[in-house]
């Protein structure tokens, strides 16, 4: 590898959960990376930049955590600790020179989430929401909200983001696919990326594989939709070793296309559960290069995400 692999990353979190945090998160859903309650951004680069010589870290997007902190609070209490993350956020990008975006969340089943989506419209920075909806399993929030994806009240709410230009990160249950692809179909104006590969188990690579498959399709056939390739872990401890993972991988970039997968690194989430940089870098371009040409590897790594989040 002559020329440096561009690592512009799709998925990364930093957060305050000390005792002091004005952000709202939790220590007690999130936790602290190397005991040290605050994961700054200078943080999160050094450990992006342990990944080898053969790789360069040139920014990504923030993505918001509070979707699984605060559980059981809505309304205008829960509203203000999601722009408050935003907000500490914010700040701490800024401190960098590197190319960075803004994820925020927002609760859209919520009538006040209007007003959320127009102060983050009014940062150039912030280029769409996440709302985790991964339900039974329940995510923490979910086991209170049910299934957003039936609300609709929240199905009015994601409507809006037409109007603010935003796209919408979408992390969900396998089981969930099909619908969630019909309704992404009724807003083809909206762009969805989809979060950590449909966050599937073991379980659902392997013994209900064929839900998987069919629910991914359904969800590549939607126009506006890309994929990150992340958390695997989720699937295994050493999912770069298991044929199910590494054959779910080839199968989601054959699906959506080499254009519409986006590789991440879920930081600091994948540094605890043992995939620094220098490992997971590599074990993700071990797998790619085995089909794919350089060029190719080079838009998974860093090109498609950046133009899916507009981020030239």
């Amino acid at each position: 590898m002559s020329e440096k692999i561009e690592i512009w990353d799709p998925h990364f979190h930093i957060w305050d959960v000390s005792e002091e945090t004005t952000t709202g998160q939790e220590l007690e859903e999130l936790f602290a990376p190397n005991d040290d309650p605050i994961y700054t951004t200078r943080l999160y680069e050094k450990d992006c930049d342990a990944g080898g010589d053969e790789f360069k870290h040139t920014g990504g997007a923030w993505l918001e955590a509070l979707s699984v902190c605060q559980v059981g609070k809505t309304g205008p209490e829960y509203i203000k600790d999601c722009l408050a993350e935003y907000r500490w956020a914010a700040r701490e990008i800024s401190k960098s020179t590197r190319n960075y975006v803004l994820v925020p969340t927002v609760p859209l089943e919520e009538p006040a989430a209007v007003e959320s989506l127009e102060e983050l419209a009014g940062d150039t920075k912030v280029r769409g929401v996440r709302q985790i909806v991964n339900y039974q399993p329940d995510w923490p929030r979910m086991t209170h909200l049910g299934d957003l994806l039936e609300n609709p009240d929240w199905q009015k709410g994601y409507a809006r983001l037409k109007d603010h230009d935003m796209s919408f990160d979408l992390q969900l249950n396998p089981h969930q696919f099909k619908k969630a692809a019909a309704f992404i179909q009724g807003h083809p104006d909206i762009p969805v990326i989809i979060n950590h590969l449909g966050s599937p188990t073991m379980a659902d690579l392997t013994e209900h594989v064929d839900q998987f498959r069919a629910g991914m399709q359904a969800l590549a056939d939607c126009g506006n939709t890309t994929i990150k390739l992340s958390m695997l872990f989720y699937t295994d401890k050493n999912w770069d070793e298991q044929d199910a993972v590494i054959d779910a991988l080839h199968f989601v970039i054959d699906t959506f296309g080499t254009d519409r997968c986006l590789f991440a690194t879920n930081y600091p989430v994948d540094v605890k559960f043992g995939w620094p940089a220098d490992r997971l870098y590599r074990a993700m371009h071990g797998i790619l290069q085995t089909r794919y040409d350089q060029e190719t590897v080079r838009r998974i790594f860093s090109k498609n995400a950046i133009r899916a989040y507009r981020a030239e």
